[in-house]
């Protein structure tokens, strides 16, 4: 019983550890889409709403896309460290510690968040981008689920 409350604690020093860097990476992302989709290409639409919207979006994507890997890299670690917590946490209340189906959980959530985050960008590239995008990570889920 030791070992595991010793083991959670070390798992929460290591999350702890983690979550700045994860943070950081994210937020940047997630201020470039954020001025990308809601400034950047309305303005490019107005000014020019054939060629401009696509450059613009590519360099939006781009950059969003750099900080995103990034921080999904460091944000697997942690959604891993919190499906230990989760699970040790649930089965001393009595209920079944199911670790595996708790990391299935976060990871499909991460991975459906991602998508729908691409699908404006997407859609100032092509409209049909945005299908294959939803179909791609529809195919992949049970994939990724599998292979961890």
């Amino acid at each position: 019983m030791a070992e595991e409350v010793g083991g959670g604690r070390r798992g929460v020093v290591e999350l702890g550890e983690a979550l700045p860097e994860v943070a950081i990476d994210l937020s940047t992302a997630a201020l470039i889409w954020l001025f990308g989709v809601l400034v950047f290409l309305p303005m490019a639409k107005r000014i020019d709403p054939i060629g401009l919207p696509i450059i613009c979006s590519l360099l939006i994507l781009s950059a969003f896309s750099l900080f995103l890997i990034r921080g999904l890299r460091r944000l697997a670690n942690a959604l891993d460290r919190i499906a230990e917590i989760l699970s040790q946490r649930w089965s001393r209340r009595g209920k079944i510690g199911r670790e595996r189906w708790i990391k299935v959980g976060l990871r499909t959530a991460t991975a459906m968040t991602t998508c729908l985050l691409y699908l404006p960008l997407l859609s100032a590239i092509h409209p049909s981008l945005v299908g294959v995008a939803v179909i791609m990570t529809l195919l992949g889920l049970p994939w990724m689920l599998a292979k961890r």
